[in-house]
């Protein structure tokens, strides 16, 4: 039996209809508030435990019988107010079930991390997984989370925890709209007239729910995975998008000087709303970076091959055209 932190969100949902298709049962945590709107059509065939994810005793006793683990539950967020509850689900979280699953004699753990927590540089056009963490400019509050919540996991490994980490880069795939990282697909839909001048790396949800429980059942030990299909220019990215909603592309640069005051801005508006702030200088830095993550590590390791990103954007509008009626 598999245990999935996460069941409930866009990722976590695909992993579960994976392990699923592959014949595994599965025992999913969640809170008595959560939404299950992602994952309704498989709710039934799912082993649910309510509780919380800092409560060890919880986490033990929810574990017995535990094969595996694939970790996915993570707050996401670059607004500073965030960051201690981003600090206590992501950090203090992962090592309260680090804990529990050695406790417990649990024999693999698969934590789904994020590119975030990789190490970059000024000028740097290519990442890989021997890019290590040096804490720049260019890191954002949720990846200094990403980053202890890694630590974390390296620790377990180190008292004999059986340890995988994925890093995805933006996981593309219809859900929620608007929400998390479906908000590419509805910029490009509500027909914007600027677009960043960075690149963008993606990866297709299904991809990465199958590569989870293929390193899940692999003989792989302790090692990280980037987990990217391409980069294309913002400027390409949302242009595609948009003709597959037969809408007018984004075609202008996000000027400098407009990136600041959109933050500002942005500012304003999350207090006076109180919500999270959706661009910050942290992500407006990151807009105007051009990397490529490289995925021949686990190409070579698993013989796996990404989907084309056509095949990618043309399933997730087609299905996001069909669920919310566009």
């Amino acid at each position: 039996m598999v245990f999935v932190t996460g069941a409930t969100g866009l990722l976590g949902s695909f992993i579960c209809r994976e392990l699923i298709k592959n014949g595994q049962s599965i025992r999913a945590v969640k809170r008595g508030s959560s939404q299950l709107t992602l994952i309704e059509d498989i709710v039934d065939q799912i082993e649910w435990v309510d509780g919380d994810m800092n409560d060890t005793t919880f986490l033990f006793e929810a574990l017995e019988g535990i094969d595996g683990v694939i970790h996915g539950a993570a707050i996401i967020s670059f607004d500073k107010r965030d960051e201690d509850r981003m600090y206590k689900t992501n950090v203090q979280g992962t090592a309260d079930l680090v804990n529990a699953c050695l406790k417990a004699e649990v024999k693999n753990f698969v934590q789904i991390s994020s590119v975030a927590a990789l190490g970059r540089k000024p000028g740097q056009k290519f990442i890989d997984e021997k890019d290590k963490w040096e804490g720049t400019e260019y890191d954002s509050i949720y990846a200094r989370s990403k980053y202890l919540q890694e630590l974390e996991v390296w620790r377990g490994a180190q008292e004999g925890l059986n340890v995988k980490i994925v890093n995805p880069t933006v996981v593309l795939s219809p859900g929620l709209w608007g929400s998390g990282s479906t908000s590419v697909f509805k910029y490009a839909y509500d027909s914007k007239t600027f677009h960043p001048e960075g690149t963008i790396n993606f990866v297709d949800v299904r991809d990465v729910a199958e590569i989870c429980i293929k390193l899940l059942g692999s003989d792989v030990q302790n090692e990280r995975f980037v987990l990217n299909a391409g980069t294309k220019e913002f400027r390409d990215f949302f242009a595609e998008v948009a003709s597959r909603f037969g809408k007018k592309p984004p075609s202008k640069p996000v000027p400098y000087w407009m990136l600041k005051v959109a933050v500002k801005l942005e500012f304003v508006r999350s207090r006076i709303m109180r919500q999270s702030a959706l661009i910050t200088s942290d992500t407006a830095k990151l807009s105007r970076m051009h990397y490529h993550f490289k995925n021949d590590k686990v190409k070579k390791a698993l013989n796996f091959e990404f989907r084309p990103v056509n095949e990618t954007l043309d399933w997730s509008v087609r299905e996001l055209k069909s669920m919310h009626n566009l």
